[in-house]
């Protein structure tokens, strides 16, 4: 595996996840990030040993999925760097080890938004970066308050000329898929291919991936 780095014009993006698999809804969220943002990229950061939940497909596999993504989106970046580093696979510690010239913004749910204060050594996370939240459609319930030391901004695109602390909605929804959703489906025997790309589903299929096990 080899790093890779997003482009540094105005913020760097990061959307983190195990991406087991990466699929339609990671893809829609990216996309919907980079143009609200108006970043020429956005980094898809591997969750190698994700201390909440295990994943089922191996790294390699994770990893050559979103290689897959990128080759056919560019402007998606994977990035390696909490597969070199050891233990469990902590955000803040990962962004601390990215700080740099350009503000940080970390993608994050609804729902993993409403779980923050469960994160591990989040009293860190305002100084480290901006939080930009996504929305599930249709949802009706009031938005969670911005974390504590997190600022609430109108738009996204305000969070350039700050470094840190702020949080932004996303207008966009995102779409209504996940990973568990893919991999029940393919468990199922069932066509999941209108949720993933056409390469991460030969892929998949290729290395019998989240197959049932007779």
């Amino acid at each position: 595996m080899t790093p890779h780095s997003p482009g540094r014009a105005g913020v760097v993006a990061i959307l983190g996840g195990t991406f087991d698999p990466v699929h339609a809804g990671h893809i829609h969220a990216a996309r919907a990030a980079r143009d609200a943002l108006g970043t020429p990229s956005v980094a898809l950061l591997l969750a190698a040993r994700p201390p909440h939940r295990s994943a089922q497909a191996s790294v390699q596999h994770r990893w050559r999925m979103l290689e897959l993504v990128a080759e056919a989106e560019p402007t998606l970046v994977p990035s390696d760097l909490q597969v070199s580093r050891p233990g469990p696979s902590y955000t803040v510690d990962t962004l601390a080890d990215m700080v740099g010239g350009s503000p940080l913004v970390w993608l994050i749910g609804r729902d993993a938004l409403a779980d923050i204060d469960s994160w591990h050594d989040v009293a860190r996370l305002a100084s480290l970066c901006h939080l930009l939240v996504l929305d599930r459609p249709g949802e009706g319930r009031p938005r969670p308050d911005a974390p504590r030391g997190f600022d609430l901004v109108d738009d996204a695109g305000q969070l350039a000329a700050r470094s840190c602390a702020s949080l932004a909605w996303l207008s966009d929804p995102m779409l209504d898929v996940s990973a568990s959703q893919v991999r029940r489906m393919i468990a199922r025997g069932q066509d999941a291919s209108t949720l993933l790309t056409d390469e991460v589903w030969s892929y998949i299929r290729a290395h019998g991936l989240y197959a049932q096990k007779s």
